[in-house]
């Protein structure tokens, strides 16, 4: 099987896109690690130990509110959503398997959202 050898074009994107999804999720990571120093640790390089002081803190009853309840329920929007999501794509994947009137729209609809 012959090798077709790929242009530069390829690479510089993939670096590109490589570039993309580290200051997409670079910071993001960091602010993650450090949040596992210990309790005498702060949001700076180095860290200072290991430790799930400042996750636990984040648990706790604090001044500017519970963020338990807040939690618990962007958890259970996102598993409503989740289901509906997949409830209407499996009924439209349905409907799309025998051609209707207007079946061209709404297929263009659906692509749309």
């Amino acid at each position: 099987m012959e090798q077709k050898k790929r242009p530069l074009s390829y690479y510089f994107l993939a670096a590109f896109f490589g570039l993309f999804v580290l200051f997409l999720y670079g910071p993001m990571s960091a602010i993650f690690m450090l949040s596992l120093q210990g309790p005498e640790g702060n949001l700076t390089f180095p860290m200072k130990g290991f430790g799930l002081t400042w996750m636990q803190s984040v648990f706790e009853e604090q001044r500017v509110g519970n963020f338990v309840d807040s939690f618990w329920r962007s958890l259970w929007l996102g598993l409503i959503v989740m289901i509906l999501t997949v409830v209407f794509s499996v009924m439209s994947g349905m409907a799309f398997r025998s051609r209707f009137k207007g079946s061209n729209w709404i297929f263009y609809l659906t692509i749309l959202a």
